[in-house]
């Protein structure tokens, strides 16, 4: 029941949550290890990621979305905080460097404008790193957590939403293997779990993570080839 469900800021304050992050923690810095000088906007629920890069990165904000799951959460210091509706970011063109979208795109009716508003948010050469409940994982069946709320996705039908949006991917995998219970998720015993899930199951973790770039050029189009002008070779009559 809805009511029962918890916000994500009171799953990452427990221990579930805590491990989640710490695995799913692991994950991102091995795809964006330094973001020196740029520009981050953790959106959705990112604050449990944002102090991966705060030594690490130029300016750092986050930005939860306005919904039941995502937009309560205690005041801290660190990360700039804001809340916003997914329908109308209130940040300019070509203002972020990265985006981290995770707790989002699941949750939301407006998924094809969020995806669209962070195209146009992202610099030219600027890169999105998508989270999203797995279908295939059982994190995805655990309703009492962030990630068994709203639609999960495939990698094929997620892969689709972005390339509908605009987005061309460069990486794609899925992470969070070990369950969303126990021990199993904390320390050196997550991080095994973790490595033996991505070796003998590729497709089955909690989520999927995508990398993805804008592509620029699906969204112009081709020049027209331009029409044969006949050529009328104009005959002069004597006078």
């Amino acid at each position: 029941m809805q009511q029962e469900v918890r916000t994500a800021s009171e799953f990452y304050a427990g221990s579930a949550g805590g491990a989640a992050a710490e695995v799913l923690g692991g994950r991102l810095l091995e795809l964006w290890p330094d973001l020196s000088g740029l520009r981050l906007l953790g959106l959705g629920f990112a604050s449990p990621f944002l102090p991966l890069w705060r030594e690490r990165v130029g300016v750092s904000i986050s930005a939860r979305l306005n919904t039941p799951l995502t937009a309560r959460a205690p005041v801290e210091g660190g990360d700039h905080d804001c809340v916003v509706d997914p329908a109308q970011l209130p940040f300019d063109d070509l203002s972020f460097d990265r985006v981290l979208l995770i707790h989002a795109l699941e949750t939301t009716d407006a998924a094809s404008t969020l995806l669209r508003a962070v195209w146009k948010l992202l610099r030219d050469d600027g890169k999105l790193l998508l989270i999203v409940p797995n279908r295939r994982g059982v994190w995805a069946l655990n309703d009492a957590t962030p990630f068994g709320q709203g639609t999960p996705f495939s990698q094929r039908q997620i892969a689709r939403r972005l390339s509908q949006a605009l987005f061309h991917v460069e990486r794609r995998q899925t992470g969070l293997y070990p369950p969303p219970f126990g021990r199993l998720a904390r320390g050196r015993p997550g991080v095994i779990v973790e490595r033996a899930g991505r070796t003998l199951l590729p497709t089955m973790g909690g989520v999927v993570i995508m990398e993805a770039v804008k592509d620029q050029w699906s969204g112009t189009p081709l020049l027209a080839t331009p029409g044969r002008v006949e050529l009328r070779r104009q005959v002069l009559e004597p006078g």
